[in-house]
């Protein structure tokens, strides 16, 4: 099968698994806002921080260099098996350790016992996330997005009834757990069975090659985590717990389009940039499509939310998330902004310039830290938070591209062109919209969403034809 089809193959499976996950996450999230309240889900934020830093450091950096290296050999992946086996084991331990001092930073006694719960991620993803890598290296998608889905399905499953039975906070962490657990060992059999059986070995001098490009990629991971959930831990440190769930829960309701469509590119474009990284035209080329066919589908699913976050917060969550509902509009702009951003690390990493993603996070992380410390530490309060955020992602972050340009090699003008155009069109299609429903001034959430997102969408079906036709149809063959 040649590179072309196996790009298209792929495309079409992420994005049938992205569209079903999707839907069962949003009824998830949907369900246990209605059995759990805004603590619980603050509570799992700041947990997930300590977790998710933590998981930077869970390969070693390393499961991106199987597949930007187009040769390996068994060895090398039977080393770097054990290798990952061992980080596995070192931060379970680790978290199990630091879980008490979290506990403590909060004032919140459940954080240690629910860490120590939530720490066995590690070993579980551990055992098999070297063939969840191999599978993407060798662009078998299908059997990722088969896993995928079914997984979902499990964690739905057992967090509804965990919610229905009043287990609280436990819910969550029981759901993630599950999911990465089955995930994992579902990966496991199909790795055994397709693509190596790893001896019981370990040669250091094999994986001197390894450790360069890794150390970098762990670097930019736990750098870029920090920056991105500096929010939260302040947050939850100067304005409260409470804050953190309404925060986070619009920030997940944002992000869904961002973290659903941006990967089913960018699972694709790494492997298939790597295979092509020195033809810089073609490289340039398909980074932008990839651009355009991101904006295409998340700018115009943000730009509705910027305008109809009551109706949706009121139909995803029910009542008592009107704060959810009044930030949302804001930090969907901040998800415009790395929705954009997000394919330049692909065309970076393919180069093999690993350290350039590394001081870009660190810098841009610091600033995050730096400007939230001193604007929450004059005025404690959410909103002050926000604001900060979104000036720092129009001026500091739009660098990025900058950065992206000169080391991914790519051409940015048109790139430009079609974001300036495409917002000013999404963006008055919006407020159209937002007018024309609420002239009628209907009493009905769900009504409202209806006519707004027909409206919406005949408008942009029209851009589509008239200005994208050739395009995607291009796109299409």
């Amino acid at each position: 099968m040649s590179l072309k089809k196996q790009a298209v193959g792929g495309f079409k499976w992420t994005t049938a698994s992205t569209v079903i996950v999707t839907i069962l996450q949003l009824a998830q999230m949907s369900i246990l806002a209605r059995f759990l309240d805004p603590g619980d889900f603050g509570l799992m934020a700041i947990m997930m921080v300590v977790i998710g830093f933590s998981q930077a450091f869970q390969d070693m950096g390393i499961s991106n260099a199987i597949i930007q290296r187009q040769e390996i050999s068994h060895i090398q992946l039977s080393s770097l098996y054990w290798l990952n086996i061992a980080a596995g084991a070192v931060l379970t331990l680790t978290v199990i350790a630091i879980a008490p001092l979290v506990a403590i930073f909060y004032d919140e006694p459940r954080i240690t016992s629910l860490m120590i719960i939530l720490s066995s991620t590690f070993i579980l993803v551990a055992i098999g996330n070297q063939y969840r890598v191999l599978c993407q290296k060798n662009l078998n998608f299908r059997t990722m997005e088969i896993i995928n889905v079914s997984t979902s399905i499990v964690s739905l499953i057992v967090a509804t009834v965990m919610a229905y039975k009043g287990y609280g906070v436990l819910t969550l962490v029981c759901a993630m757990i599950t999911q990465a657990g089955l995930s994992s060992l579902l990966f496991l059999w199909i790795g055994l069975r397709h693509y190596h059986k790893p001896s019981i070995v370990y040669k250091h001098s094999e994986l001197e090659g390894f450790y360069g490009f890794g150390i970098y990629q762990m670097g930019e991971r736990s750098i870029n985590y920090i920056g991105a959930n500096a929010d939260k831990v302040l947050i939850g440190k100067l304005i409260g717990v409470e804050a953190v769930g309404f925060y986070n829960l619009a920030w997940q309701l944002v992000i869904f389009p961002v973290s659903k469509i941006n990967p089913i590119v960018n699972k694709i474009a790494f492997p298939l940039y790597s295979k092509i990284q020195n033809d810089t035209n073609t490289l340039s080329r398909y980074f932008y499509i990839v651009i355009k066919i991101l904006s295409l589908i998340t700018i115009p699913l943000l730009t509705f939310l910027i305008f109809f976050s009551e109706e949706i917060v009121q139909i995803v969550f029910g009542e008592g998330w009107s704060t959810t509902a009044e930030i949302i509009p804001f930090l969907a702009v901040i998800g415009i902004c790395r929705a954009i951003g997000n394919p330049g690390g692909a065309a970076i990493l393919a180069k093999g310039r690993a350290a350039v993603g590394f001081w870009w996070n660190l810098f841009m992380s610091s600033i995050i830290v730096l400007g939230l410390i001193v604007s929450l530490s004059i005025s404690p309060f959410l909103d002050t938070a926000i604001y900060t955020l979104l000036f720092l992602y129009l001026t500091v972050g739009m660098l990025w591209h900058v950065v992206v340009s000169k080391y991914g090699e790519v051409r940015y003008k048109e790139i430009i062109k079609h974001l300036i155009k495409l917002c000013t069109i999404v963006f008055s299609i919006g407020f159209l919209s937002s007018v024309f429903v609420h002239i009628f001034n209907l009493n009905s959430h769900f009504i409202n969403i209806i006519i707004g997102g027909l409206f919406c969408g005949t408008l942009y079906l029209f851009y589509l034809y008239v200005f994208e036709r050739k395009f995607l149809y291009s796109f299409k063959k």
